[in-house]
């Protein structure tokens, strides 16, 4: 006999399926819309939120539907995916040989439209788009829980930590040779198609999708996941980075891999110890930036 919980949450399951796909049938209705991406960025905030009592398959096929949706919104409306919204204070790094002269990127947050609040408050969302060789600095007067998506970063810093306690969801898309700094915050993180990164953050909430050689600092409250993801490295969020509330145990090292389905343990993930970022971390503090020195430490 299926217990309560259990019953509940495939009660909740089959719930959230017919408000998917509802929302789907109206993001696909309106696609031309030039705020739709605000829409399937909110139903993919939904989505993550769920993931505490959807099942694995329903995981997989709603993961799977929201990329069709994206493309199609890219397809039918691209100037939806244009980097709108921020301006930054910055020029072009230029890398030399032996060392690269960065500034910091700061973004300037502005309403955006939301569809899905049917009447509430504008909802502000934080995004960085197509940046190499920076060392970026994320500031923000909002006061309001914001989602906060990076995508296409290649060779960067990305230093999440004084917005962390406004971010309710981190999305991030192609990340490569990259370093990603976040403080705890109540909500979740999804990283597709990283390469060569390191991540430190505290989530509830943490999901891996098509990643290669990442190191994973993490305190997270929930199993994360990992999916089509190799060389995948986790290791407890370091108590020297930001301070970490005792009464909430840390499952980074329960992960569940979608894709090793054996008993024996998974051969795409293992544990590291998190003294290993020490000497990073000492140039990830320094003032000065040294964009490639942090990335030329960064512990492999």
């Amino acid at each position: 006999m299926a217990s309560a919980g259990s019953s509940a949450n495939a009660n909740a399951a089959a719930k959230f399926w017919d408000y998917f796909q509802a929302e789907k049938t109206q993001i696909t209705a309106h696609v031309a819309q030039n705020d739709v991406q605000n829409r399937v960025r909110e139903l993919d905030s939904k989505v993550r939120e769920a993931l505490i009592y959807l099942p694995a398959y329903d995981q997989k096929q709603l993961t799977k539907e929201l990329d069709g949706l994206r493309a199609l919104v890219q397809k039918s409306n691209p100037a939806s995916s244009r980097n709108t919204g921020f301006r930054f204070k910055t020029a072009t790094a230029r890398p030399s040989v032996a060392k690269q002269t960065v500034e910091e990127i700061v973004p300037v947050t502005e309403p955006v439209t939301n569809p899905t609040d049917h009447g509430s408050a504008s909802t502000p969302s934080i995004l960085f788009s197509k940046i190499t060789n920076q060392w970026i600095v994320a500031t923000s007067n909002d006061n309001d829980a914001t989602d906060c998506e990076l995508r296409d970063i290649s060779h960067c810093v990305v230093d999440l930590r004084a917005v962390s306690h406004h971010i309710r969801a981190l999305n991030c898309h192609r990340m490569k040779d990259s370093i990603v700094i976040c403080h705890p915050f109540a909500g979740s993180a999804t990283i597709r198609d990283a390469q060569n990164s390191i991540v430190i953050l505290g989530v509830q909430q943490l999901r891996f999708e098509g990643c290669k050689d990442v190191d994973v600092y993490t305190h997270c409250t929930s199993h994360p996941v990992i999916e089509r993801s190799t060389s995948m490295r986790f290791s407890p969020y370091p108590a020297f980075v930001h301070s970490i509330e005792k009464s909430q145990p840390s499952l980074h090292d329960k992960i569940e891999d979608f894709n090793w389905l054996r008993r024996q343990h998974s051969p795409n993930w293992t544990l590291i110890d998190p003294e290993t970022l020490n000497v990073l971390w000492k140039l990830l503090e320094d003032p000065k930036h040294p964009l490639h020195d942090a990335l030329t430490h960064a512990p492999q």
